[in-house]
């Protein structure tokens, strides 16, 4: 079992994907709780800004090739190059 996990992080890519989910879903378990807190004190600017910024590291771990395209194209956009 050992073997395996090794032979399926040999490539840079695999464990750069591996790296942005593992690291992403500890944010996003953060944001939960401190989400959690904001709404059970009624700070509704807290939880909107908490949600928002969930749904970005949402995007970056979970599509991140598609947000990826996104954010070139809307560069571009805005840049004209």
């Amino acid at each position: 079992m050992g073997n395996q996990t090794l032979a399926a992080l040999t490539s840079g890519v695999q464990l750069k994907d591996w790296v942005i989910t593992v690291a992403g879903n500890v944010f996003l378990i953060i944001l939960i709780v401190r989400g959690i807190g904001h709404y059970a004190k009624r700070e509704w600017g807290g939880l909107i800004t908490h949600v928002m910024a969930g749904v970005v590291v949402a995007g970056f771990v979970y599509a991140s090739d598609v947000t990826k395209s996104v954010l070139v194209d809307v560069w571009t956009k805005v840049v004209g190059t």
